[in-house]
């Protein structure tokens, strides 16, 4: 009786992966989506040994936006991750805590709100600097950093609000950025948040010595790093769902490994 219990369980478990593997050649064998749009399964890239599945999973749509940042903290700091790629099916709404992404599984944590996934990624990394003081600092140009991205169409109309008001924040920005780090004398979380233009000398060769580092090197030319859409890039008004088009094709191991959420 145990016997064929045994077997039982043995074809229903072959069964399962001829099912699994199936599925997954039929994801990977379609077209690569053009857009957020696309009615397509999330998709996951695993960064971990195949065989040790990681505590750490971050779910974001298949943008860079606000699941850049966690990216970045995951991949420089060298945290076993799974990074899902959503597009427009919603299939997160059921159980992110606000219904919206970005989302951290973390263990049995489950957060979300992009700010406070890079402050628990921070202090899991110990990146969020060595003291209160430091501490303190680290927020200040984090903070910086969030104000920055929310007004990036500025960089392209230098006359209007949004522009004179970046120019003000980069020129503080490039005050600041006196060395190798913004805070301290190692990395933190301060470190990996700004971006760079062209009149700030300091900022530009701080985020190309970022940008130099292998890990973070390595993840830029990765099937990982999704490519931008217009919606992003800052040159044109926000267009709702059509403004998030690839302006360059998604690589294929970015949507080839389709994912479903624990318990689905």
């Amino acid at each position: 009786m145990l016997r064929r219990v045994g077997i039982a369980a043995s074809v229903a478990a072959a069964g399962a992966a001829t099912l699994q593997r199936r599925a997954a050649e039929s994801h990977a064998a379609a077209p690569a989506p053009e857009s957020l749009a696309a009615q397509r399964p999330p998709s996951v890239v695993r960064v971990a040994p195949l065989d040790d599945p990681p505590d750490v999973t971050l779910e974001y749509f298949a943008l860079r936006g606000l699941g850049e940042l966690p990216r970045l903290i995951l991949e420089l700091t060298g945290i076993p991750y799974d990074s899902v790629y959503h597009f427009g099916t919603g299939v997160y709404k059921p159980y992110a805590p606000f219904g919206q992404l970005p989302v951290l599984r973390d263990g049995p944590l489950l957060i979300c709100e992009s700010g406070a996934i890079a402050r628990h990624l921070a202090r899991k990394a110990c990146i969020d600097g060595g003291d209160a003081a430091d501490k303190a600092r680290v927020d200040m140009f984090f903070e910086l950093a969030k104000d920055l991205t929310s007004i990036k169409s500025g960089i392209h109309d230098p006359a209007s609000a949004d522009g004179k008001r970046l120019a003000a924040m980069l020129a503080t920005a490039e005050a600041n950025c006196g060395g190798a780090h913004f805070v301290g004398s190692s990395t933190t979380l301060a470190d990996v948040a700004p971006g760079s233009l062209e009149p700030y000398p300091k900022l530009k060769a701080f985020v190309k010595k970022f940008a130099a580092q292998p890990a973070i090197a390595e993840y830029l030319h990765s099937d990982r790093r999704v490519p931008l859409t217009a919606n992003e890039d800052g040159k044109q008004p926000h267009s709702g769902l059509p403004g998030y088009k690839f302006k360059e094709p998604l690589r294929p191991g970015t949507y080839a490994t389709p994912w479903s959420p624990p318990g689905a």
